[in-house]
């Protein structure tokens, strides 16, 4: 074997007799790359021979197929997942509640007269933590942004136990803040994340992009697992989480 290369991962010949590896991929903030990073990785254990999970617990700012149709609502993040993971159960099972308005998840539920159930947050994963060699579950917004009243993505994430929590962050001027305070609330609420992706999320980068790996080590132990490129999908550093 190549030692510059990571280990082949490969599925158990029996993943229902043992419950998945999980995977908690949480942000500094929204639109910092998480779906983008969350679909990477679980392409990545797929074409390593992997049976995946994905679970998105709610989402917002959903549609229907075609506004003619009156079909249900589709959360466009939820069928990405779904797609890399190679399209396992069922859609519908991927992300069970789903709201129109680009807001909140709680917010969205309210323009709908409805709200989130926070129950079925934790319980409608069930189906996703066996059967799988790893379920990825991403949540919504940033790691302290509410899923359901009272009920954060830092406390879903807890309840999910156990489960390994990533960190995704856009890789801009300001990120080195972020970080650091998200890891911070993150150790602050009981869970140490298992490390931090930087995201480029733009093909121009400011003059910080290249400095800011270096500069977040600095002040913190969570490892840097890796940086994603801008329209790159590929993510071998994804194998330390489950070595």
């Amino acid at each position: 074997m190549n030692p510059t290369q990571p280990p082949t991962i490969h599925p158990s010949s029996d993943p229902g007799a043992r419950p998945a590896r999980r995977l908690f991929i949480s942000g500094t903030d929204t639109d910092v790359g998480k779906t983008f990073v969350a679909c990477a990785m679980a392409k990545h254990y797929r074409h390593s021979g992997m049976q995946v999970g994905v679970y998105k617990p709610v989402a917002s700012d959903c549609h229907a197929e075609s506004e003619e149709s009156g079909a249900e609502l589709i959360a466009v993040d939820a069928r990405n997942l779904w797609n890399a993971a190679g399209n396992p159960r069922s859609l519908d099972e991927v992300c069970p509640q789903r709201f129109r308005a680009p807001l909140a998840p709680t917010r969205a539920a309210a323009a709908e007269g409805k709200t989130v159930d926070a129950d079925q947050l934790h319980q409608a994963a069930a189906p996703w933590l066996t059967g799988f060699d790893v379920t990825i579950i991403e949540g919504a917004g940033g790691l302290l942004s509410p899923l359901a009243d009272g009920i954060l993505n830092l406390d879903l994430a807890r309840k999910m136990a156990p489960v390994q929590l990533v960190i995704v962050a856009a890789n801009r001027l300001g990120v080195i803040h972020q970080t650091l305070a998200t890891c911070a609330a993150a150790i602050h609420g009981g869970m140490t994340p298992a490390g931090i992706v930087l995201c480029d999320t733009a093909e121009n980068l400011d003059a910080s992009a290249h400095e800011n790996a270096a500069e977040i080590a600095r002040y913190t132990s969570i490892p840097i697992l890796g940086r994603v490129g801008f329209g790159s999908s590929a993510v071998p550093w994804a194998d330390h989480l489950l070595g």
